[in-house]
């Protein structure tokens, strides 16, 4: 089966602020969070945002601004269709990059046309939002998201680490979020060799549900400095 990664989010002697990642075998990798080891390849990359963002939060990259954010002239029916037509927007070849949600369509789209991609990407993400966030808990953000105004800013803010202005359908948006959240990839990733980066600081999606990623395909799980868009992508971004 491989090695696979195991999350120990304390470990004596250390703060748990501080994980770390070891191997099945009971080795201890240390503490994953070398710039050395992290690696944004050279191929063509595709961007694909999270919610509530746009293809701007990596403006240096080819992206796509998915339905009802930014200047999305996308049409929208359900997920599997969604990830069927950005499948044949992405450049033939191409790394896919997906970003928290945008993650999700990312591995559908790699499910879809294996041939297609060189690879997947996934930065902040999960195979299944509700196991990695809890039903009350997803319930309880859209519901705050409808009722504040301050919400959706709010949330932009915790999960890029600084504000962030662009257009979006809210309404509209929440429904594909939703959508989004039926969707459970977990029995489906076996031979996907995703590669996983995770912000340290993560106070949007919890690192855990990163490392089930990596897990269940068979890739690779690397801890960065950082929270859910972690700074060195951003820094690196314009280089590519």
């Amino acid at each position: 089966m491989g090695e696979r990664w195991l999350w120990e989010p304390e470990v004596a002697g250390s703060s748990p602020a501080t994980p770390r990642v070891r191997s099945s075998a009971g080795q201890s990798k240390g503490f994953l969070i070398p710039r050395s080891g992290v690696r944004i390849p050279p191929d063509p990359l595709f961007f694909i945002h999270g919610f509530g963002f746009s293809s701007r939060v990596l403006p240096h990259i080819k992206g796509v601004d998915l339905p009802f954010h930014g200047r999305s002239n996308l049409g929208y029916s359900c997920p599997w269709e969604l990830a069927r037509e950005l499948s044949f927007i992405a450049p033939l070849g191409s790394v896919i990059l997906g970003w928290s949600m945008g993650g999700v369509i990312a591995i559908m789209m790699k499910m879809l046309f294996p041939s297609r991609f060189k690879r997947v990407v996934i930065v902040g993400g999960f195979a299944n939002m509700r196991s990695c966030f809890g039903e009350d808990s997803l319930r309880g953000f859209i519901l705050r998201l409808k009722r504040r105004p301050n919400e959706l800013d709010n949330f932009r803010k915790t999960a890029l680490g600084r504000g962030f202005n662009d257009k979006i359908d809210l309404n509209n948006a929440l429904k594909l979020l939703s959508d989004i959240s039926k969707i459970d990839l977990r029995a489906k990733l076996s031979g996907l060799n995703l590669t996983v980066l995770h912000g340290i600081n993560d106070k949007i999606v919890p690192p855990s549900c990163g490392l089930e990623l990596a897990n269940l395909s068979g890739g690779r799980f690397l801890l960065l400095d950082g929270g859910h868009m972690p700074g060195e992508i951003i820094a690196r971004s314009a280089d590519l």
